[in-house]
């Protein structure tokens, strides 16, 4: 059984989850129908939930060139 955070920034669902003794970033996008994975894995929940924010912040910004609607303050909730 994994262990994880989950976490809505902006419109995107952020997941971290614990896979034996790695961390993993996932991105839901709902907006464009995207769903993404972070191409590293992290030691900590702490490191993971750091490129989760940076990538979702990429993606929206970025990859589709849209701006921030939200304040960028996020809340991590375990699962």
């Amino acid at each position: 059984m994994s262990r994880g955070y989950k976490a809505k920034y902006d419109y995107v669902d952020l997941t971290v989850e614990q896979h034996a003794n790695a961390w993993r970033v996932s991105l839901r996008d709902n907006k464009h129908q995207e769903d993404l994975v972070h191409e590293d894995e992290f030691p900590t929940a702490d490191e993971a939930q750091d490129a989760a924010i940076e990538l979702a912040t990429r993606h929206i910004n970025i990859e589709h060139n849209d701006t921030l609607i939200y304040p960028q303050k996020i809340s991590w909730r375990e699962f």
